[in-house]
């Protein structure tokens, strides 16, 4: 008697059908390895596919409009760094970096930030050009994106699919920006969400925009701003459309290296970008809801993308449309990828419009009104669902295992070999951080941080005042702002904070159901109010003449608290 994995064998024939069977499984494995292989770039591609939402003033309980951004990237960057603001001589230039990869070590310019440094044998962070420097740059929190300003510019950000497709320096192209360089420069040089609209829009027309993540599959961008006016936007950015000739009357020369739209989300509604555009008809004379390229719509006719008859419907002009579109085509489309985490926000906001879910993201409408207002710990537990209590609940089914982890593996061959979709939720395991920008007038706007996936995660505050006056840039660095995903010492200093996030997550697998039930998921809600109640009482005390100081110094002991009860 023999056996082989699950196959078992006996008698006289045994050793030559293990023989067989044996062959047989090579050369399947084989296949697989090759077919693994080939959808490689869709595993890759899909570690950055991030969820935002963005929250109107009078959608909120308190007047503030709200971004976010989940980071779920596998491998990014999550320290906080504190950029200062500054000036600069006339005919000064300003760097841009190759913006794709926010693997650790982001970026390494120490002039920029004191703890962006060369680390893990990166010397230096590959650049793509240079552009003119402004004369003042404003300070800000940023991550592995560009979070908030000292004027209250928060910004957001999610990876889209989009039919033109720009190609970076870094490639052999002639496109300077990728998204992460675009936000930070907007954020460096803008207190409006209209001004960092144009700004990225501009600059990515005029020096060329290429994505994050290679083909269709990255080639968009979604940025979703909220600044200390109140207003609240949704911007959109493609590839460009580049000459056919080198015709000197061309109409379009210096602005053809990206095409972009943007949308103010109204007042009173409640949107979000999961990795598809979302802006519908635009309507360039509104000038009070839109902005756009100025050639949007010769362009694209030029592109063969639009016939120019009727309205300029953005998602269905500028992207595949993901129920049929494949991010490698080895594999099936997976529409619901998206349109599970758009549904989930809207039912949640919005029940009284009894939004059913689809496989169809442009049945979605751009934006909802909300039945009841919204506090920032609502957008924040909006990011830690699992779509409990719903058909898709991810605690539940065979891929939850014995103990009911809503926790998925993406990637894999299993994608290859069985027909469906598992579902995906805000809060996946492979998230570096989350992030929720509140903003607005006469709101202390901040920006609340959570290392490691957001459901078993606590927010913390970095206010955007704290990037000011004699204690600027204040916080818990060796908590927020130092170590990696690729090393941990429990006898090197203070260990930082995502790591102590991510083992309790991990620790949760175990023996999910009860771990979440009974210990983690009561000390989230328990420890995130506590921490928004003695935030509130610092902006009071800051507001009676405790100034900028006593906002970095409560913020950095919130941090450390946190992360000293979370280890």
């Amino acid at each position: 008697r023999a056996e082989i994995g699950g196959f078992v064998a006996s008698g006289t024939r045994a050793a030559q059908t293990l023989r067989d069977v044996d062959t047989m499984a090579r050369k399947f494995v084989g296949s697989l390895l090759l077919l693994a292989a080939s959808a490689q770039e869709f595993f890759d591609s899909e570690r950055d596919a991030c969820t935002s939402i963005l929250v109107g003033r009078k959608a909120s309980t308190d007047g503030s409009v709200m971004t976010s951004h989940s980071n779920d990237c596998a491998d990014c960057d999550w320290r906080m760094s504190y950029v200062p603001a500054r000036d600069y001589p006339e005919g000064a230039t300003r760097t841009i970096f190759d913006g794709r990869d926010g693997a650790y070590p982001r970026l390494v310019d120490p002039a920029r930030a004191s703890n962006l440094v060369p680390a893990a044998g990166v010397e230096e962070t590959n650049t793509t050009g240079k552009i003119p420097q402004v004369l003042h740059t404003f300070g800000m929190w940023e991550s592995s994106y560009s979070l908030i300003n000292d004027q209250g510019l928060a910004l957001g950000e999610s990876t889209c699919s989009a039919h033109l497709v720009g190609v970076g320096v870094p490639d052999g192209g002639e496109g300077l920006f990728a998204i992460r360089q675009l936000m930070a420069v907007a954020l460096e040089r803008c207190a409006s969400a209209r001004c960092a609209v144009q700004t990225m829009g501009d600059l990515g027309a005029q020096h060329g925009f290429y994505g994050e993540d290679p083909g269709k599959g990255g080639a968009g961008e979604s940025v979703q701003l909220a600044d200390a006016q109140g207003e609240a936007w949704v911007f959109h950015i493609s590839g460009g459309v580049p000459a056919k000739g080198a015709a000197a009357d061309d109409k379009w020369r210096g602005q053809r290296g990206a095409m972009w739209a943007a949308q103010r989300v109204p007042d009173n509604h409640v949107a979000v970008v999961a990795n598809d555009f979302i802006i519908r008809v635009v309507d360039p004379e509104d000038k009070e809801n839109f902005m756009t390229h100025p050639g949007l719509f010769e362009l694209t006719q030029e592109a063969g993308l639009w016939s120019g008859k009727g309205e300029f419907d953005f998602l269905a002009i500028m992207a595949p449309d993901i129920k049929t579109f494949s991010y490698n085509a080895l594999l099936p489309p997976i529409p619901m990828y998206t349109t599970l985490r758009m549904w989930s926000v809207f039912r949640t906001v919005a029940p009284s419009l009894h939004i059913e879910i689809t496989d169809d993201t442009r049945a979605f409408p751009f934006s909802v009104p909300v039945d009841t207002q919204l506090t920032h710990l609502d957008v924040m537990n909006l990011f830690r669902t699992h779509y409990e209590g719903t058909a898709f609940d991810m605690r539940l089914g065979a891929l939850a295992g014995p103990f009911q982890s809503p926790n998925r593996i993406e990637g894999g061959r299993g994608m290859m070999a069985f027909p469906g979709q598992f579902a995906r939720s805000p809060s996946i395991p492979r998230t570096s951080y989350t992030m929720v920008g509140q903003t607005g007038p006469d709101i202390e706007a901040a920006v609340w941080f959570a290392p490691d996936c957001s459901a078993s995660s606590v927010f913390v505050p970095f206010f955007a005042r704290a990037l000011t006056g004699d204690s600027a840039g204040q916080f818990d660095e060796a908590a927020f702002g130092q170590g990696s995903m690729q090393e941990l010492s429990f006898t090197d200093g203070t260990p930082p904070a995502w790591w102590a996030f991510d083992f309790v997550a991990n620790w949760m697998d175990l023996s999910y159901r009860n771990m979440s039930e009974t210990y983690v998921y009561p000390k989230v809600q328990q420890l995130q109010r506590e921490v928004a109640e003695h935030a509130a009482k610092a902006v009071l005390a800051s507001r009676a003449g405790g100034g900028e100081a006593v906002l970095a110094m409560e913020q950095t002991r919130l941090q450390r608290r946190v992360a000293d009860e979370w280890w």
